[in-house]
């Protein structure tokens, strides 16, 4: 996210000069600069710079529940692209967004039957991989969102039998330092990605301290259950290496 609109190479050189030791690659900036075999290009730079990678799903103009089955498809081909070039790349986390209705219009089963489906066949495939995929919390406050909190997360391993789960963990999206904490303890054991960022009632991924919500309060949860997983900052700072050295002082401070 920070560095979303340079040159990967650049970004991953910027990250580690940062002192951070993962880079969380994002599918529409891989696919942009390496077309082909992006696994190979990809791998070289991260050898370069002694960097490990967790690879986050591919999430624009794409929805693996879409009523539309060509465009449902196609999220779904991207998809298992993506775990494709993960397991390519030795990264062994792959974060995962579930489908979306269209509108509130549309039936909440029928888009709930597509998304079991979706969700089974991605979870399948990922074993088959030896990747894990993590589900990732959508927004609390969207109407379109059906996996927003620990209910809807508990829906999927019932319906989905995936009784060995993982989950990517976004602050932002709760928006609530309580509703964190409640979807921690229900889920703990199961959280094995976080992304960190600030919110507020009005604005999501803000820097550290620009919100409302208690970081030191969740790393101590986080620890509390054990979390041994990647943290990765999702703070909207685009190109400011700058302000990213200065986040992971932030969380050298909270988390360690």
């Amino acid at each position: 996210m920070v560095f979303y609109s340079e040159p990967l190479e650049e970004a991953i050189a910027a990250i580690a000069r940062c002192g951070f030791d993962y880079v969380e690659l994002w599918m529409e900036q891989v696919c942009r600069e390496f077309p082909e075999r992006p696994d190979i290009g990809v791998s070289s730079i991260l050898e370069k710079y002694g960097m490990k990678a967790t690879v986050h799903c591919p999430v624009m103009d794409v929805n693996i529940t879409s009523p539309n089955i060509g465009i449902r498809n196609e999220s779904l081909r991207q998809l298992f692209d993506c775990m494709e070039f993960a397991s390519g790349i030795g990264a062994e986390l792959v974060v995962l967004h579930p489908g979306k209705r269209f509108s509130v219009k549309e039936p909440f089963e029928d888009h709930w039957k597509a998304q079991v489906e979706a969700l089974t066949s991605a979870f399948g495939r990922g074993a088959e991989l030896g990747i894990t995929l993590a589900l990732e919390n959508m927004e609390r406050t969207s109407a379109v969102a059906s996996v927003t909190d620990y209910p809807d997360m508990l829906r999927v391993i019932r319906d989905c039998g995936a009784e060995d789960l993982s989950i990517t963990l976004d602050t932002a999206h709760m928006r609530d330092t309580e509703t964190i904490l409640r979807f921690i303890g229900k889920l703990g054991p199961r959280i094995a990605h976080v992304h960190l960022s600030d919110a507020s009632d009005r604005k999501l991924h803000l820097r550290i301290g620009e919100g409302t919500l208690d970081f030191e309060v969740i790393a101590q949860a986080l620890r509390d259950q054990g979390f041994s997983g990647v943290c990765s900052l999702e703070t909207y700072i685009p190109g400011d290496e700058e302000a990213l050295a200065e986040e992971r002082k932030k969380l050298d401070r909270i988390f360690l």
